[in-house]
């Protein structure tokens, strides 16, 4: 007859904390899911209204041309081709300022750890961080034609509204925009160069909670391309990060310093020293 072990107390305890764990994790469906229709409804919203709104601002202006643009006639397709291109602008312009004037009544999130698994309504700070999670995914995925936000965020005179209100607070500009999961919480200094594929986070997310941490990158520093830079990271001033690095959380690189690796680590210091005194 075989022997059946049974499992001790101090065993059957941990399965059961590892147990209760997993159908914790299995009830965040509910919660992705009222999140993915959130964000399904504010991106259909926000698409249909800019659309509408440019194409009524363009006959209330006498924008669109008569004539049939397939006649054959070169330069009455030409003149429909401009306004259409008037009216991308537009709608650009329209959709960037529905993010902003959606994004201004949303307070910015508090800095702390947030429990996920307690029952009963979510903190508020949660609350926060998914409302600006759908603007955040709203304002790097716009939808077609919006492939020009990203210039006009980026340019005198939204980009200092951008900043004010959506953020990251930033006094510099990019031709390759980083991916920013949290704007703001994210500070970003004077002659700050970020490369392409970089990443940038201000909170973390484990199996019962979600902490925001503040991400600071002080002036002058360069960020080489596909970088990692997690929350409460602090980059302060010129110091460089290497290529493909992995930032792990609360990391801070000193003034003039050389870090790289996953994670990173200090290499080098980028600033000579001082020679003893009588050599």
């Amino acid at each position: 007859m075989d022997h059946v072990q049974t499992p001790s107390p101090s065993q059957a305890e941990p399965e059961a904390r590892i147990g209760l764990q997993t159908k914790k994790q299995t009830d965040m469906r509910g919660v992705l899911w009222g999140f993915l229709l959130l964000d399904l409804w504010v991106r259909m919203t926000l698409w249909f209204t800019s659309l509408g709104l440019a194409t009524a601002v363009m006959a209330a202006l006498k924008g669109w041309p008569s004539g049939n643009p397939l006649a054959g006639d070169l330069g009455l397709t030409m003149l429909w081709a401009k306004r259409i291109g008037q009216w991308v602008i537009l709608f650009n312009l329209i959709y960037l300022l529905e993010l902003l004037l959606v994004r201004l009544p949303i307070p910015t999130p508090r800095e702390g750890t947030y429990s996920t698994s307690k029952r009963g309504l979510p903190d508020r700070q949660l609350i926060w961080v998914t409302l600006l999670g759908v603007l955040t995914k709203a304002r790097y995925q716009a939808p077609f034609p919006g492939f020009l936000v990203f210039h006009l965020a980026n340019l005198p005179p939204l980009c200092w509204l951008v900043s004010w209100i959506f953020g990251p607070k930033s006094k510099s500009c990019y031709v390759t925009e980083p991916e920013i999961l949290d704007p703001s919480l994210v500070e970003i200094g004077r002659n700050v160069i970020i490369g392409y594929g970089t990443r940038i986070v201000a909170h973390i997310q484990e199996a019962d909670k979600v902490t925001i941490q503040r991400t600071i990158i002080e002036d002058d520093v360069l960020v080489g391309g596909e970088v990692s830079i997690l929350a409460g990271v602090r980059l302060q001033k010129g110091c460089v990060i290497g290529a493909r690095s992995l930032l792990l959380p609360g990391t801070v690189v000193g003034p003039y310093e050389f870090w790289a690796g996953a994670p990173a680590k200090r290499i080098s210091s980028l600033q000579q020293e001082t020679p003893p005194q009588g050599m």
